[in-house]
């Protein structure tokens, strides 16, 4: 059973109390009587229903309360302790600790001071079981506090985790596509710099030895001592040339354009000291010129936009290749947008995005703004070009 469960049933057991013990003397009852009780049941609804996130009609209508419970009293010298029951609940529940012993202390100072007519050993009963209702409704209400906010920490702590997930997500396929890029950027070094180091002293070195075999005619010895020579360093060199053509990646020209999009970030990254991260699928197809100039102007206003309107210090890119087409997509943690209006740069996004057949949106999130362009690989069956 929760807090307010059980808050609900005491409520109204001790109104059903209430009823029974004016029934007892509703022979006597004044017509001021019954609309000051009437007022009381009034009052206390209005206010278990209506005012708990109204704190000074609630204050307002704890002290009404307390003056109808005297007034009640006075007029009929009739009392049941089932009147403040109600009330000590619902000050229990008040949030500032020192009004709520304040009120509390006032409604037991009440109980005493009317049932001191009757004896003090009854006045001390009925002030010690509201007090210990007082303490129970005020240990129940704080548990209830505490289980709340308890709940919302660990709402708190599952988003963080999402998130976190989400984040480890995005870092690993983002240092994976890094990875890869990288791979191929080596590779494509060692193997340049293989054929223009040892490939041409190889090549080098055939020529010179063919030229020293033309000298060499007429000594036998000589001749097929650098002969051999000439054909085992001519095989050398076409052992190299294979070593060097299985070193070169032949996916590097499908990154080709993509390294001259990573200069451009790396570039905006080191003059206005943002974090850019951008991530490419692995499924890559080759950019034809009209589809690599368009990404990399739409990245290249993007990335300026996001400093220049939003104030972003984290950027994320990206570069998503389908069977069919590309989605290019900028996100910033900037300040966003709530009413856009497209101004050069965003037109010139645009318009290139519809230049290669592709459509794009501008969106503002909550935590910045997002620009999402898509394009086909192919128009009417034909590569763009």
């Amino acid at each position: 059973m929760d807090k307010s469960k059980l808050f609900t049933y005491v409520r109204y057991i001790s109104i059903f109390l209430i009823l029974i013990n004016i029934s007892n003397y509703a022979d006597n009852l004044s017509w001021l009587i019954i609309a000051l009780i009437l007022l009381y049941f009034i009052n206390n609804q209005i206010r278990f229903f209506n005012l708990e996130n109204h704190k000074k009609l609630n204050y307002i209508s704890l002290f009404l309360e307390f003056f109808i419970i005297l007034s009640i009293y006075s007029i009929s010298h009739n009392f049941t302790l089932f009147y403040l029951i109600p009330l000590i609940i619902d000050i229990s529940c008040l949030t500032y600790t020192n009004l709520k012993y304040l009120l509390a202390g006032t409604a037991l100072f009440l109980s005493i001071f009317i049932q001191i007519d009757y004896s003090i050993v009854s006045a001390i009963e009925t002030a010690s079981i509201l007090l210990i209702i007082f303490l129970l409704s005020d240990y129940i209400y704080s548990q209830g506090i505490s289980k709340l906010n308890y709940q919302h920490l660990y709402d708190k702590l599952r988003i963080s985790q999402d998130n976190l997930k989400k984040a480890n997500n995005e870092l690993e396929v983002y240092a994976n596509s890094v990875e890869e890029l990288t791979i191929l950027k080596e590779r494509n070094r060692i193997s340049r710099e293989i054929h223009d180091s040892v490939g041409h002293a190889l090549s080098t070195t055939i020529i010179q030895l063919g030229a020293l075999e033309k000298l060499l005619k007429n000594d036998e010895d000589l001749f097929e001592l650098v002969h051999e020579l000439r054909e085992f360093v001519n095989k050398s060199y076409s052992d190299v040339r294979g070593a060097v053509s299985k070193l070169k990646p032949t996916e590097y020209e499908k990154y080709q354009n993509l390294f001259k999009i990573e200069e451009l970030i790396k570039t905006f990254e080191k003059i206005n000291n943002v974090d850019v991260k951008c991530t490419i699928s692995k499924n890559t197809w080759p950019l034809s010129t009209p589809q690599f100039s368009t990404v990399y102007r739409v990245i290249q206003e993007s990335l300026s936009n996001s400093l220049k309107h939003g104030n972003a210090t984290k950027i994320k890119i990206f570069i998503t290749f389908n069977n069919d087409n590309c989605t290019v997509s900028i996100k910033d943690n900037g300040r966003g947008c709530e009413n856009i209006q497209k101004g050069n740069g965003l037109n010139g996004i645009s318009e290139r995005i519809r230049e290669i057949n592709g459509n794009v949106k501008f969106s503002n999130t909550k935590d910045g703004f997002l620009v999402q362009g898509n394009f086909p690989k192919y128009i009417r069956g034909d590569f763009i070009e």
